[in-house]
């Protein structure tokens, strides 16, 4: 078929988007120990922009935008329209390769040359209508060079507001588990319906007796458990809550991200985004904004020689095991 059909308008040849909201970005560039309280109360301003796609064409029917990794289309994202554009969602930030069919009324169709762009973004924060307070743990790097895998772990408040819309949303995501830290007040069956399961657990959180991964034994073994669902390679994509997806979850966030390698003030950087959203700030307490660094800095006094190192032995000490600690490293930097 014809291939001069259709006229690509954006993204172009080449072309690298920037899908970072305008506070986002400012958060990134200015970063300082501290700064994530300048945004404290703006409002959910975590999202990142939508990636426009649009096209021309003189001829009637309707489209469909293949949208894929890689050149050859395998397991391509396909979005149906009428009109001569489609703005696209929660991408993972990296090289895309993206083309359009046209069908007319005879069924008779061609396409467009297949273009190459590049989405580019701090953190990939991901919109689940009715959710607030949604991320992506991949694409942060560790001390030693890695990166932790986009699409895989994620964390948010609670998704007892979640919509249809939303629904939809966070199924294209994949999510198999709805890992509650709110234990006995979690809902019996997962809000992301029949294709997810639901573990509660009474999520531990920050330092201190009873509630934190130091905590009591109750809370210690609460935490222990934690970490051995997210050892369960069959549990992903996964998503992790609590309340309002910033002390429990930034806990188990933090120390997830201390085990695989992630610098003390990396993980106090991603802890900080909270901030970005209604939820994290529902409490209107902004005091706290290091409190996942005193964590880590309790985890100095552990034996070892890295923060990483650290991490695993005291979690060890709680009883998961270091095939399990090697699992959890497996999944999240391959």
């Amino acid at each position: 078929a014809e291939t001069d059909v259709i006229t690509i308008i954006s993204p172009k040849q080449d072309e690298t988007v920037d899908m970072d909201g305008e506070k986002v970005s400012e958060y990134y560039k200015n970063y300082t120990a501290g700064s994530s309280v300048n945004y404290f109360g703006n409002g959910e301003i975590l999202p990142m922009k939508k990636v426009t796609f649009a096209w021309e064409h003189e001829g009637n029917g309707y489209y469909q935008l293949f949208l894929s990794k890689d050149a050859s289309f395998t397991d391509a994202e396909v979005y149906f329209t009428v009109v001569k554009s489609v703005e696209a969602e929660n991408l993972i930030p990296g090289d895309y390769y993206w083309r359009v069919k046209i069908t007319d009324e005879n069924g008779d169709f061609s396409y467009s040359d297949t273009y190459k762009f590049t989405a580019k973004a701090s953190i990939r924060s991901v919109t689940i209508d009715g959710v607030s307070n949604a991320r992506d743990l991949g694409g942060i790097k560790t001390v030693d060079g890695k990166v932790t895998k986009y699409g895989v772990l994620y964390r948010s408040a609670n998704l007892d507001g979640i919509t249809s819309a939303g629904l939809k949303q966070a199924r294209r995501l994949g999510l198999k588990t709805d890992l509650d830290l709110r234990g006995i007040d979690a809902p019996e069956t997962t809000p992301l319906g029949s294709g997810a399961s639901i573990v509660p657990v009474q999520g531990a959180y920050y330092l201190g007796d009873p509630y934190g991964i130091n905590g009591s034994t109750e809370y210690k073994n609460n935490f222990r458990d934690e970490l051995k669902t997210l050892a369960n390679k069959d549990n992903y994509p996964l998503l992790f809550h609590c309340a309002i997806g910033r002390d429990r979850t930034g806990t188990l966030a933090s120390y997830v991200l201390a085990l695989c390698g992630v610098s003390r003030e990396e993980i106090v950087k991603e802890y900080g985004l909270s901030y970005f959203s209604v939820s994290g700030c529902i409490d209107n307490s902004s005091a706290g904004w290091n409190n996942t660094g005193i964590m880590c800095d309790f985890l100095t006094s552990q034996t070892g020689a890295t923060l990483a190192e650290k991490a695993a032995n005291y979690a060890i000490s709680l009883g998961v095991t270091a095939e399990e600690i090697a699992s959890i490293r497996s999944i999240l930097l391959g």
